[in-house]
């Protein structure tokens, strides 16, 4: 799925760089949803972190886009409810580094 997102951001003319993409995937073992310790719900939370400088506009389109992989991607399960959700991260330009070694 990881990669599917990769794939669709790329495709889209999200992101110029492939190589600027990265991922990684965490199971939550421990988790609440609600108020009380109902099995019957799941969640995928995405979070796309993104440097300063986007539109509104252009930050939204990124997380449908991401959204719409999850959707394709995350089968419906019997007896369980699962939330599917993209948070967008804004980093700020100009206090971001990256180094090659």
């Amino acid at each position: 799925m990881l990669l599917k997102i990769h794939q669709a951001l790329y495709t889209a003319n999200y992101i110029q760089d492939p190589n600027d993409l990265k991922s990684r995937a965490i199971c939550q073992q421990n988790y609440v949803i609600g108020l009380d310790l109902n099995t019957t719900q799941a969640y995928v939370h995405a979070k796309v972190s993104l440097l300063s400088g986007r539109s509104p506009e252009l930050k939204q389109a990124i997380s449908q886009c991401v959204l719409a992989v999850l959707r394709q991607h995350v089968p419906a399960q019997q007896g369980l409810t699962i939330q599917l959700c993209v948070e967008i991260i804004e980093m700020p330009k100009d206090c971001y580094s990256k180094a090659f070694i």
